[in-house]
């Protein structure tokens, strides 16, 4: 197609395929303009289907005129032979190749990006109209900054009845909403708690539901069965963390009403790093121009002012909030002299049970008696009434007041008994000793200041024998970056590689296990109380796609939108190098038959693409 003219569009090159279409950049004849142009695949445009849905696309946005939404220039209408979409051209990358390309992002980009898409929200939401399918896909970032939401193309008005794709569910499952899974009555909420799910990959690296297949994908988002955002990026700020939860609500009416809301309160996340959102200096394409001078820049502005407000706020008396700022600065730096003097004789009283509640999942604030807070290698125990505290070595935890320490004795922190009741204020206070023993620090991963792993208990199996007989322990941490594995020791479950895991002193095997991943066997070696950091590097395991003998070896084969060639000369199978991301594979025979299938991932060793009708 490229060198031929579609109407006054002359094409002039390939810049990308989808599932549905290919993208070609062309200019427009008579107003010399680049343009985008979006063609629909031909064993695709044969159907009237396919078409009805081309057409949706280009009537839903027609009308919408935005900075931040992708601009229609024209449509080909239903009669053309070729069908396609012309749109404003946009020279820069999806969020996802960026993703993949610099890791996971800051806090403060990724609230950039987020009020950007807000901005774009709030504009079709006040149109009626939703866009159903916001991914990082579907979301781009010129070389100038400035960000475009696209592909409305299973947008629909929020009182239109009609069902779209013949009832079929319309969307991608790892960034649908629950309501959308279970295909009930959507609203703009809709919308935020799959910009949630975006703002969530960005900050962390990786998709919050996960599953070997998209049915188990749908039903950890209708169950709501996530990882806290904070466990994953533990150096991202607390006010974003906050955000994103409330995004991610599995019921509609905990979450945000209108973008506008959430735009807001993403506002806060730069206000906290003393950020303006049009500040030339911290603009979106300084960022893209060098990635790692702006965040070397963002480090050093962030560990002055968050030091400076955490020390306002325990003078206030606000030691919750103090504690919220201070633990961001010790995940980025965990040897930082001024935060850990302040927080030396610190001093917290909880303010009622509604706040306690409010900073749970934060900060592992508990309703009982005592608050231990793991704040990168610093800890914060709970003390008797007018009493000494207890000095905790090993690697800091959070653990209920009420559960005993395991025999035999482990790193973790002694509680000693009740002191008699003497007159004292009606709520406990907790104090922070001097700080132990500085831990071996986590290696940063790409696009961050730095990494740090909040730990977590894990079950460790009852000792055999006298406290004489029984050997010592030590402590490892496996870091696996965005894969989460099962790990065993001896043919034994210890854990998963997102705990800290208790293991004999010396030198022991320790074998993870993942469906989507090889087997990986590494050897540590602890000594007694050590906690011991080891990095790991798991590869997924290979898989294939397979294609019955119904379909004619001359259909031609498109994965994720790249044609791979001829059934006949893959042999009816597809190898997969990737099996442990999404994959769509779409089928165009020569005489009309089509067939496209989508899996969030493969599981090996290998699956069967659907035999024709």
């Amino acid at each position: 197609m490229i060198g031929t003219t579609l109407d006054k569009y002359s094409v002039l090159q390939k810049v990308g395929e989808g599932g549905m279409a290919t993208v070609y950049r062309g200019r427009h004849a008579t107003l010399d303009r680049d343009v985008a142009i979006k063609v629909l695949h031909p064993h695709l445009s044969s159907s009237s289907r396919m078409r009805k849905r081309f057409e949706r696309e280009a009537q839903a946005i027609e009308h919408l005129r935005h900075e931040n939404i992708l601009e229609i220039f024209d449509y080909s209408g239903l009669e053309a032979s070729d069908c396609y979409i012309v749109t404003e051209f946009v020279e820069g990358e999806t969020l996802s190749s960026l993703l993949s390309r610099r890791g996971r992002l800051p806090s403060e980009i990724v609230a950039l990006l987020g009020i950007a898409v807000c901005s774009a929200l709030s504009y079709a939401h006040d149109r009626g109209i939703l866009h159903r399918d916001i991914k990082t896909d579907n979301i781009m970032v010129r070389v100038d900054g400035t960000v475009k939401l696209m592909d409305f193309g299973i947008a629909r008005f929020l009182d239109e009845t009609r069902v779209t794709m013949t009832g079929a569910l319309v969307g991608s499952p790892a960034f649908m909403s629950p309501e959308q899974a279970r295909e009930a009555k959507l609203d703009q909420r809709s919308d935020l708690f799959s910009l949630g799910t975006v703002l969530f990959d960005l900050v962390t690296g990786t998709l919050p539901f996960t599953g070997s297949n998209p049915s188990l994908i749908l039903k950890n988002v209708i169950e709501g069965n996530r990882p806290a955002v904070s466990e994953l990026a533990p150096s991202m700020s607390a006010t974003l963390a906050d955000v994103i939860e409330r995004l991610m609500a599995t019921a509609v009416e905990d979450r945000y009403n209108q973008a506008s809301e959430v735009a807001d309160h993403l506002r806060g996340v730069l206000r906290e790093a003393r950020i303006e959102v049009h500040d030339p200096q911290w603009a979106l394409v300084r960022w893209l121009h060098d990635p790692d001078e702006y965040e070397q820049r963002l480090g050093a502005q962030l560990s002055t002012v968050l030091v400076a407000d955490g020390r306002s706020l325990l003078e206030s008396g606000d030691h919750l909030a103090a504690l919220r700022l201070l633990n961001r600065v010790l995940s980025m730096d965990e040897d930082n002299a001024e935060v850990l003097a302040l927080v030396q004789n610190l001093h917290v009283e909880p303010r009622g049970a509604q706040q306690a509640e409010g900073h749970r999942r934060w900060l592992g604030v508990g309703a009982g008696t005592f608050l231990l807070v793991g704040v990168a290698g610093l800890a914060l125990f709970a003390m008797r009434r007018g009493g000494d505290p207890e000095p905790v070595r090993g690697p800091p935890t959070v653990v209920p007041a009420a559960v005993p320490t395991p025999q035999p004795p482990l790193p973790s922190p002694v509680v000693p008994p009740p002191a008699p009741v003497e007159p004292a204020p009606t709520e406990p206070r907790v104090v922070a000793p001097a700080p132990p023993e500085v831990r071996p620090p986590v290696r940063p991963r790409p696009g961050l200041v730095s990494q740090v792993v909040r730990p977590r208990p894990v079950p460790v199996p009852e000792p055999v024998g006298t406290a004489e007989e029984v050997a010592p322990v030590g402590t490892v941490r496996l870091n696996t970056h965005q894969y989460v594995a099962d790990v065993y020791w001896e043919g034994k479950r210890l854990g998963s590689s997102r705990d800290d895991l208790v293991v004999p002193v010396g030198t022991q095997e320790l074998t993870l296990k993942h469906q989507l991943l090889e087997d990986q066997s590494v050897q540590v070696t602890v000594s007694s109380g050590e906690l011991r950091v080891v990095e790991v590097s798991l590869r997924p395991r290979p898989s294939r796609v397979a294609f019955g003998s119904g379909w004619d070896g001359a259909c031609t084969v498109v994965a994720n939108g790249v044609s791979v060639g001829t059934l006949e000369a893959l042999h009816h199978t597809l190898s997969v190098e990737t099996p442990d991301r999404p994959l769509t594979v779409a089928l165009g025979c020569p005489d009309g038959r089509s067939h496209e299938q989508g899996w969030a991932a493969v599981p090996p060793p290998l699956v069967r693409f659907p035999d024709p009708p």
